[in-house]
C-alpha cells in the first residue's frame, strides 16, 4: 500500500467515524402515540398540551420551533 493509499484509507475512516458520531448523537424524534388524543392532531393543537408551562411540555433541551409534525412523525 503506497502513501497516497493510506492517506486515503485515513481520510475514509475519518469521515465514516465522524458521520456515525452524528447519527448516533442526534437520533430520530420520537413519532406520535396512536391514541385518541393524537389521532386529529395538527401543529397548532400540539402546544396546547405541550407548550410552556403546560402538563406535559416540551423538554428544555428541544429544538426552536412550532412545526411539530415536520419532526415528528404519525405512528403507523
Amino acid at each position: 500500500m503506497n502513501k497516497t493509499q493510506r492517506i486515503l484509507l485515513i481520510a475514509l475512516a475519518l469521515v465514516g467515524t465522524a458521520l456515525l458520531a452524528l447519527m448516533l448523537r442526534n437520533p430520530q424524534p420520537p413519532v406520535l402515540p396512536a391514541d385518541a388524543d393524537h389521532r386529529w392532531i395538527h401543529s397548532e393543537a400540539c402546544l396546547e398540551c405541550h407548550g410552556v408551562g403546560r402538563p406535559q411540555a416540551r423538554p428544555d433541551d428541544h429544538p426552536i420551533g412550532n412545526d411539530c409534525l415536520r419532526c415528528h412523525g404519525l405512528s403507523k
